[in-house]
Parts: C-alpha cells; sequence; structure tokens
C-alpha cells in the first residue's frame, strides 16, 4: 500500500485515479475475506464469500493493469490531438473503467451479503468495504464519462450510473441496519 500512495502522489502520469480506485475496491474485497475468515462458526457457507472475493480481487488486479494501459494511451492521444488515436483509445478507456465500476458493484454487493451473515460484531466492517466499494465504483462511473467526452447518450454511461446505484444501495443498507 505504501508503495501504491508514493506512486499515485509522484509526478508520473500513472497510476492515477484508476489505480486509487482500484486500491479502494481491493481493500473491500480484503475486508470481506477477513470477516468471512472470522465468521465461520456462524457462517458455515463463508468458505464461498471467501472465494468470490479472491476472483473479484484478481479480476480488479488484472482490470487495473489495463486501465493503466488504456489511460496512458489515451492520455498520449488527447495530447497530441491525434483525432483518429484519440477514436481509437478513449472507447478501450471508458471500457476498462466500466469493468472496474462493474467489479466494485459486485463487491458491495458481496459485502452486502456478507453483512447479513457474517458475526455481527463485525458489521461495521462490512458497512465500510461496501462504502468502499461503492467508491470505486463512483470513480469507475466518473472515469467512464470522462472517457467517453460526457456522452451521457453511449450505454456504458448508462450501465455505469446503475452501478453506482447497485453499489450505493448495498452500502446504504448496511450502514442503516447498525
Amino acid at each position: 500500500m505504501e508503495r501504491l500512495l508514493t506512486r499515485v502522489s509522484s509526478a508520473e502520469r500513472t497510476p492515477a485515479a484508476g489505480s486509487a480506485a482500484t486500491a479502494a475496491a481491493a481493500l473491500s474485497a480484503a475486508l470481506v475475506t477477513k470477516v468471512a475468515r472470522r465468521s465461520r462458526e456462524v457462517w458455515p457457507e463463508a468458505g464461498g464469500a471467501i472465494a468470490q472475493a479472491a476472483a473479484l480481487d484478481s479480476r480488479l488486479w488484472v482490470n487495473a493493469a489495463a486501465l493503466e494501459m488504456s489511460y496512458e494511451a489515451a492520455t498520449d492521444a488527447l495530447e497530441t490531438s491525434n483525432q483518429p488515436r484519440i477514436a481509437e483509445t478513449l472507447p478501450q478507456a471508458a471500457e476498462d473503467s466500466l469493468e472496474l465500476a462493474r467489479i466494485a458493484a459486485d463487491l458491495a454487493e458481496l459485502a452486502l451479503e456478507a453483512g447479513h451473515r457474517c458475526d455481527q460484531a463485525h458489521h461495521a466492517d462490512m458497512t465500510v468495504a461496501a462504502v468502499l466499494a461503492e467508491a470505486a465504483a463512483r470513480a469507475g462511473a466518473l472515469l467512464v464519462a470522462v472517457n467517453l467526452l460526457s456522452r451521457t447518450d453511449d450505454s456504458r454511461s448508462s450501465e455505469a450510473r446503475l452501478l453506482v446505484t447497485r453499489a450505493e444501495s448495498a452500502a446504504e443498507t448496511l450502514a442503516s441496519e447498525r
């Protein structure tokens, strides 16, 4: 984490917002895993949540590399005003950002499910996991909009908004249950 923070705070172009949002989502997955492991006495099926969190975490880091590369390519194209290259790179950057939002929304819903099944001494951890996932989904959706140059008519924009709503609902539900 310290290395990521140092890299994000550097003067280099990457890593940037997508990597920061990925880290928030990864922390969400880690919290779900921790709580599931600590809740096995009251939640015999906790292993399923651990496996789901691991699968989502794996998808996150694969997507993080793609997101960083597509951001770098799009930024290069924008800086040089290379219109064909802009048209080629921005859709991929939007797609990689959308995938971040998808994974984060899935994590928020996993945190909600875990929050209902885990040892309730860890309910706050699941609420924080959902909030972190919601933040990552919001960041992904914002990056989709930026990469589509705010074209709200694109299906990726509407999907991103729906993903944020899913993540927000999960976080709000857990927060209201304290």
